[in-house]
C-alpha cells in the first residue's frame, strides 16, 4: 500500500472497464424471401372501326351545342328560376327539408338500406323509431321504447320528424 503522501503524487485514473461492442444477431427474425416485382403484360396494341370513333365524336358535339343553348336559356331567363333550380340541385341535410320532404324522403329509402331510427313528433305526443311503411296519408312505425310494436300516426298529426341516428 502507498502512504498518504505518495497516493497524492501519484496519477488517480478512474477504472474504465474495456468492453467492445459487438454486433449482436436480431432476437426475433423472420426469414422473408426476395420476390421479383413480377412483369405487367399490358396490351400493346389495339384496332377501332372508323365508324364507331366517327359516331362518338358526334354526340360529344352534340351535347356540348345542347349545354351550350340550356345555358344562355338560363341567362335569359329569371333569376328567381335559376335560384329555384339551384336549391333543387343542391342536396340538403335531412333536417333542412319540410315535412312533405321528410315524407316524401322516407317513402324512397329502400329497404335494402341499413334502417335509421327516426323521432317523430306529434302533436300529442313523440315516437322514436323505424320507418316501416306509409299507406293511406297514415305512417308505419316501429316503435323502440319499452314497448316494441308497431305504430301507426297520421300525417295531419305530424309536427316534425328528426333523424335520430342508426
Amino acid at each position: 500500500m502507498h502512504t498518504y503522501r505518495e497516493s497524492k503524487f501519484l496519477e488517480v485514473r478512474p477504472k474504465m472497464k474495456n468492453k467492445r461492442k459487438r454486433k449482436q444477431n436480431p432476437l426475433f427474425y423472420i426469414n422473408q424471401p426476395k420476390i421479383k416485382t413480377p412483369d405487367s403484360e399490358m396490351q400493346e396494341s389495339f384496332f377501332y372501326k372508323e365508324d364507331q370513333l366517327d359516331d362518338e365524336r358526334g354526340t360529344e358535339a352534340e351535347e356540348v351545342v345542347i349545354t351550350e343553348l340550356l345555358n344562355e336559356e338560363n341567362a335569359e331567363g329569371n333569376p328567381a328560376e335559376d335560384d329555384e333550380l339551384d336549391n333543387q340541385l343542391k342536396k340538403r341535410s335531412f333536417n333542412e327539408l319540410s315535412l312533405a320532404e321528410k315524407v316524401k324522403h322516407l317513402k324512397l329509402v329502400p329497404a335494402s338500406i341499413a334502417k335509421v331510427r327516426y323521432e317523430f313528433i306529434t302533436i300529442d305526443k313523440s315516437y322514436k323509431g323505424y320507418f316501416l311503411s306509409i299507406k293511406n296519408g297514415s305512417l308505419l312505425i316501429h316503435s323502440i321504447g319499452t314497448r316494441k310494436k308497431n305504430i301507426t300516426i297520421l300525417e295531419e298529426d305530424l309536427t316534425d320528424i328528426k333523424r335520430i341516428g342508426l
